[in-house]
């Protein structure tokens, strides 16, 4: 009776070893939708409609693809660590920023005030609050929704947003020439793919400069 008791219990924590999903590591898949001036509507075909992060620990990697180009962005809190890959059918740059860099490529937020709302509501699972943003300049208030029953790393999407307010579900980035909402259609704790960090052999290095230098049609 005894083995019977020992072998079930081993079972039990075999199985529950197998499916254990690590808090610690996920995935998360965002849309994305554009407001652009009627000068821009032309574009909207290439942009990306949709982006995948991966996160463990203190790293995420970011994948924005394109019908001809896709941007990978990989940064680790903890080193302050960011790597920028491009790469279209016909090249692939690899350029790492540094933090005064960092703040310079993803930018900052104009200067706002942050105010919660009563309301609330579900989005990709997960019971999410509201919050309004308001512009001290320009006035314009825009809605963004946290949800602080999880936690997971900023990434590249998300890094200009207050990590104090929780995990963003949905939120909208006004950019120079348009706006970008951004929606988590998905979130899941889970193991990551194997590699997912490193960078793929092919790339050529360039500097943040060089990088804003380079003529368009190369």
């Amino acid at each position: 009776m005894k083995n019977i008791l020992f072998a079930a219990t081993v079972s039990i924590l075999f199985l529950s070893a197998c499916n254990h999903q690590s808090n610690d590591e996920g995935s998360i898949t965002y849309s994305l939708d554009y407001q652009l001036p009627d000068s821009l509507k032309r574009f909207a075909a290439f942009l990306p409609k949709e982006a995948k992060v991966y996160f463990k620990g203190d790293s995420t990697v970011s994948i924005q693809q394109s019908k001809q180009e896709s941007t990978t962005i990989i940064t680790d809190k903890k080193t302050g660590f960011m790597r920028v890959l491009l790469k279209s059918a016909f090249r692939q740059f690899m350029v790492d920023y540094n933090k005064a860099e960092q703040a310079e490529e993803i930018g900052t937020l104009p200067p706002h005030t942050v105010t919660p709302q009563k309301e609330s509501k579900t989005i990709a699972g997960y019971p999410a609050q509201k919050y309004l943003f308001q512009d001290k300049l320009s006035g314009e208030t825009t809605e963004a929704w946290f949800t602080k029953n999880i936690a997971v790393p900023q990434n590249s999407i998300t890094m200009m947003l207050d990590s104090t307010l929780g995990v963003p579900l949905a939120f909208t980035i006004s950019q120079a020439v348009m706006k970008m909402k951004v929606t988590v259609k998905q979130l899941k704790f889970e193991l990551v793919p194997a590699g997912v960090f490193s960078t793929p052999m092919g790339y050529k290095q360039l500097t943040p400069q060089e990088l804003r230098e380079m003529p368009v049609q190369n």
